[in-house]
């Protein structure tokens, strides 16, 4: 079992650039921890005129909204941080307040700490 289990969750418009399952792998790879991508397509979608996509989420539980969910499992707290710093400055952090649910206490507190260090959303 790893020691430190982290989940990133980005919502549409989050991240800086598309999140690829092959620069993951090569982030993984660089690093030394495990990466996967779950994609989640919320059911509340709608397309406004003009072709922009909005979705209500407000009376949805959190892990049915359209989301990019990079899981981190690291035996190794140095690998981690380097893997997470990474991510933060390839896809910018998630927002804090529901963008680690399901990490595991240590790992959401490093993520916070990375993210308090410069990325501006805590």
């Amino acid at each position: 079992m790893p020691e430190l289990l982290g989940k990133m969750r980005w919502y549409p418009g989050d991240a800086l650039v598309p999140i690829k399952e092959a620069d993951l792998r090569k982030i993984g790879r660089k690093n030394g921890v495990s990466l996967s991508l779950q994609e989640i397509v919320g059911k509340a979608q709608k397309v406004l005129p003009g072709g922009v996509m909005v979705e209500w989420g407000w009376e949805m539980p959190i892990d049915e909204a359209t989301q990019s969910i990079v899981t981190i499992e690291a035996g190794d707290e140095a690998a981690f941080r380097q893997c997470v710093r990474e991510l933060i400055d390839t896809y910018r952090g998630p927002v804090p307040m529901w963008g680690m649910w399901g990490s595991s206490k240590q790992a959401e507190a490093i993520v916070n700490e990375l993210l308090d260090q410069d990325d501006g959303w805590t």
